[in-house]
């Protein structure tokens, strides 16, 4: 399999995705990504990575039932080959095989503790080495015991309340912590899903950084704080 070197999922045998050969017939030639959708008009759509190169679907005969929805950001895995012929104002043109909708969260400054509390104190597992930070996204793959995915929302936040502990704060990194609300949804399996924070609302907060510190309220380990990365400092 061709290997396409953008956001590479770490946990694809998660996702029921297997290797493939070139005997296998008809089936997706590059890595799956994690993307923005991008709806256009006329219900056309693209896709598009974290540093802002855009893939457009000019096949489409083999997801024939997706329609993005125009009225809210939306991340997804996508699972495609490249094609040959290019397209203008696009970087990529691919053969789409199919589009995995992730849970797309949003962030937001919190000034009071029962807004914090508002926001949910379930706990969340998550998954080593499949973080990642851009300019606007942060993603990764979350562990967590649930029934009913659907009642389960994640918020990331900058606690100003003083309500978190943060016991690894370092210079030029940001405090922030997920916040999981399972809305009573306790005693199910243990699930593991992809979920991505907007951080659009935190751009002030983010200016001139060098990344976050990442506070994920654990069930078996506690609080866990990781640090991560941008590319390059924020407002440079």
């Amino acid at each position: 399999m061709k290997k396409f070197g953008l956001f590479l999922l770490g946990a694809l045998t998660m996702l029921g995705v297997t290797s493939c050969n070139d005997d296998d017939g008809d089936y997706p030639r590059n890595t799956p990504l994690i993307t923005t959708v991008c709806p256009l008009e006329g219900g056309d759509y693209c896709f598009e990575r974290d540093n802002g190169d855009r893939l457009y679907p000019s096949d489409k005969s083999r997801v024939p039932g997706y329609k993005p929805d125009g009225d809210q950001k939306q991340r997804a895995i996508i699972w495609f080959s490249l094609l040959d012929q290019t397209i203008p104002g696009y970087r990529y043109n691919i053969a789409l095989y199919a589009v995995e909708e992730i849970y797309t969260g949003t962030s937001e400054v919190v000034s009071d503790a029962s807004r914090l509390a508002e926001l949910g104190d379930a706990k969340t597992g998550y998954t080593v080495g499949t973080f990642n930070l851009s300019e606007s996204w942060l993603t990764f793959y979350a562990l967590y015991s649930c029934r009913y995915n659907s009642k389960h929302t994640f918020t990331l936040a900058v606690d100003k309340s003083g309500t978190t502990e943060f016991k690894e704060s370092k210079e030029g990194y940001l405090d922030v912590v997920v916040l999981h609300d399972d809305q009573d949804d306790q005693g199910g399996p243990d699930c593991g899903f992809y979920i991505s924070f907007d951080l659009t609302p935190l751009a002030a907060e983010l200016e001139g950084k060098e990344g976050i510190n990442l506070l994920i309220p654990t069930r078996e380990n506690g609080n866990q704080e990781i640090k991560l990365r941008f590319a390059a400092p924020r407002g440079e």
